[in-house]
């Protein structure tokens, strides 16, 4: 009797010592932001969604959500860094840096237009930031200097044909292609002056805008 009790008491123990290992919500975050800290991204988004399972109808860490939405952008997982940043701004914590947050994990999944959308939005959060406006005034840089260049290829394609005597500048062939040229400089010249309207000090932007007017010039 004496062995059989002692038997129950030791199984007794061992389901004790079991549910005194189990562990909460609240472990696991804080373990989570322990391997944040470290930059174990991988291991802080597991430790979080083993937390988020275990949070039940308890409103949400803002904190966390935000935290896993960071970890999934650094994992590359960037449809759960769209699903958490979205939640994030939801819950009004740190609005600001989790759109721009959101804007390069459009950026990275290389969709331009939600990109330059989500920037815009950002700029409607945060209308005094120079950081958006700088982001903003390249993305529309680039898009002008598309235009440039196609006009820049047109010259330079219509030169080597007077190079190679097909015929001179003073022919319609040439004046032709000096037309459609300038086309393109001009399809430039708005999408310039709108990057310089975010950024003034934009030197790509200076630039091109310098070199387009010469080009329609003549």
């Amino acid at each position: 009797m004496k062995k059989f009790l002692l038997a129950i008491a030791f199984c007794f123990g061992i389901v004790v010592g079991f549910a005194q290992e189990e562990k909460s919500a609240v472990d696991f975050k804080n373990e989570g932001n322990d391997a944040l800290r470290a930059k174990d991204y991988p291991k802080a988004l597991k430790l979080y969604e083993q937390a988020l399972t275990k949070w039940g109808d308890e409103p949400k860490d803002t904190a966390m959500v935000y935290n896993m939405a960071v970890c999934a952008y650094q994992t590359k997982s960037y449809d759960k860094a769209l699903k958490f940043l979205d939640e994030s701004m939801a819950l009004n914590y740190k609005k600001e840096t989790a759109i721009l947050y959101k804007a390069n994990t459009y950026r990275a999944l290389k969709k331009d237009d939600e990109y330059v959308k989500t920037l815009e939005e950002a700029l409607v959060i945060s209308p005094n930031d120079d950081k958006i406006k700088g982001m903003l005034s390249t993305v529309y840089a680039k898009e002008a200097n598309v235009y440039y260049t196609a006009g820049a290829k047109i010259l330079k394609s219509a030169a080597a044909d007077v190079a190679a005597a097909k015929y001179k500048t003073t022919d319609p062939q040439y004046k032709e292609a000096e037309g459609k040229a300038k086309e393109e400089f001009q399809k430039a010249l708005p999408i310039i002056e709108k990057a310089l309207g975010y950024d003034p000090e934009n030197a790509i932007a200076k630039q091109l805008k310098a070199a387009c007017e010469q080009m329609i010039k003549g």
